[in-house]
């Protein structure tokens, strides 16, 4: 069993964010409460609608991915404009597409998970500021009826949004712009559906996409040049068909919106995600356009990174540099997001004729050449986000750890991921190296045989990432190098006397 936590975490905001690093938290045996100021009655008419297929990875090693995969359509290619459509059935894994299903799902079946592992999730609740000191942070929170109270943890975390409280009250800067404006979002039934899942189509003034969001709904998004209204124009739906008919050649028979909104896309990001005991994570961190369905998957990939960093901390076993380590992974991702999704909007929006027909021949090129073609697919999936190694390190070091076969239940090393403890999959059954990760190290490493035939052996992070591996074959040489490994990320070992309190520095 892990030690008892020394501590408890806040997070402000029951967005996808945050209902997953509290699910994460709470399976960890860490205490945590989720502070919401929406209701409980979660309304559907959210913004998201794409899990791409790393997310599902994340998802699938907390045992939640096949219940959520059975509430949307899956999608093995991604139309950019025209006849360019993005190959994703050769992404490796389980789940080659983007699945399309709409955000109150994620959040449904992520809310579900954190609740059956003990979070506590308080609805009608919105922290109104923050301060922290050397061991805690108090959080003043307003109730619904208009009470108020302060909470007290051992670390914050805003999952609150682009308008974050938790941000601002920090102080923190949000620099960055507004890359497109007045872009339309409107929920309607259609008389004549799209032959496919995802429709996107743009013309020299006029962009449109449709998506099917649930109950015989359609989410569409539409953006014309001709009219840029401030956001708190009202959207007619005439100007919505209008668009549609332009960009995408029908309107495919629009009627009954049940809901409409006039929003403006910005580019932002925060310089640090930590602040001390406050962290922020999803969109009170970074915000880009919706190009690519970058952000939900984004966020949640944020709270995979740090609540088992967290978790660690609480628990009393984490290396000094691993609350860092969030920060120095996490923000380089979110920069490369705001990049590539506000090059996939400038691609679908460029406004001079000649730049338009260029536009066709790079959308041939990235869906054609295979070597562009798999970069890509990699990039907006989330596949080929990697970490920073230190130097020296074996290839693998940083990577996406693949889920590979293991022997005996439960058959894959994701099924062993999702409860906060590191998994040592080993190359050969070794009796001296299971000690080391089953007594030395109990309660923080599962050790588990690889189910085919190598000479790799890895440290797998609860996050689904490799922390370490060696190709090393002589028994005493690779017990040393694994016990070096665990020791470098997982602490100091059970055995150990209790004196001796030192942490190992990070390598370099």
């Amino acid at each position: 069993m892990p030690p008892r936590p020394t501590g408890n975490v806040l997070i402000v905001g029951a967005g996808p964010t945050g209902l997953l690093l509290a699910g994460d938290l709470a399976a960890a045996g860490v205490g945590c409460t989720v502070l919401e100021r929406r209701p409980a009655e979660t309304d559907n008419l959210t913004r998201a609608f794409a899990v791409h297929a790393r997310t599902l990875e994340l998802l699938d090693a907390r045992g939640v991915a096949d219940e959520l995969v059975a509430t949307g359509e899956r999608v093995g290619g991604l139309r950019l404009l025209g006849a360019a459509a993005l190959d994703l059935s050769r992404l490796p894994g389980r789940f080659p597409y983007v699945l399309v299903t709409p955000q109150y799902e994620t959040e449904r079946v992520l809310r579900e998970r954190a609740l059956a592992a003990g979070a506590e999730i308080v609805h009608g609740a919105e922290a109104t500021g923050l301060r922290q000191d050397a061991v805690g942070v108090d959080v003043d929170v307003r109730m619904a009826g208009g009470s108020t109270a302060t909470r007290r943890a051992s670390y914050v975390v805003g999952a609150d949004g682009v308008r974050s409280t938790v941000r601002k009250a920090l102080g923190m800067p949000f620099p960055g712009r507004a890359v497109v404006r007045s872009v339309m979002l409107a929920d309607v039934r259609l008389d004549d559906a799209p032959a496919e899942v995802l429709t996107a189509g743009a013309s020299g003034d006029a962009f449109a996409f449709i998506a099917p969001f649930g109950y015989g709904w359609y989410r569409v998004i539409a953006w014309d040049r001709r009219h840029q209204a401030a956001d708190s124009e009202p959207v007619d739906l005439d100007e919505i068909r209008d668009v549609a008919r332009r960009a995408l050649g029908s309107d495919h028979g629009m009627r009954d919106p049940r809901w409409t909104s006039r929003f403006h896309s910005d580019e932002r990001q925060v310089p640090r995600y930590r602040a001390g005991r406050v962290f922020l994570a999803g969109d009170a961190a970074h915000v880009h356009s919706p190009a690519g369905g970058q952000g939900m998957n984004t966020g949640m990939q944020d709270a995979a990174n740090l609540g088992w960093k967290l978790a660690a901390e609480l628990n009393g076993w984490a290396p000094s540099w691993l609350l860092d380590s969030y920060q120095e992974e996490r923000h380089p991702v979110g920069v490369q997001v705001l990049r590539g999704s506000g090059a996939l909007l400038r691609f679908a929006t460029v406004e001079q004729p000649w730049l338009r027909r260029g536009r066709a021949v790079a959308a041939w090129a990235a869906t054609h050449v295979r070597p562009v073609a798999r970069r890509l697919a990699g990039a907006v999936s989330g596949i080929d986000v990697a970490y920073p190694a230190p130097r020296g390190a074996h290839r693998l070091t940083g990577m996406r750890a693949p889920d590979v076969p293991v022997a005996g239940a439960p058959g894959r090393l994701y099924r062993l991921l999702g409860d906060g403890r590191f998994v040592l999959v080993v190359a050969a059954n070794d009796p001296a190296v299971t000690y080391l990760a089953t007594k030395r190290w109990a309660g923080r490493v599962h050790c588990a045989l690889a189910g085919g035939a190598t000479r790799t052996t890895a440290l797998v992070r609860p996050d689904g990432y490799i922390a370490w591996a060696c190709d090393e074959t002589a028994p005493d040489r690779r017990a040393t190098a694994i016990r070096e490994a665990l020791a470098q990320w997982c602490g100091r070992p059970e055995d150990r006397p209790a004196h001796h309190r030192e942490r190992p520095a990070r390598p370099v």
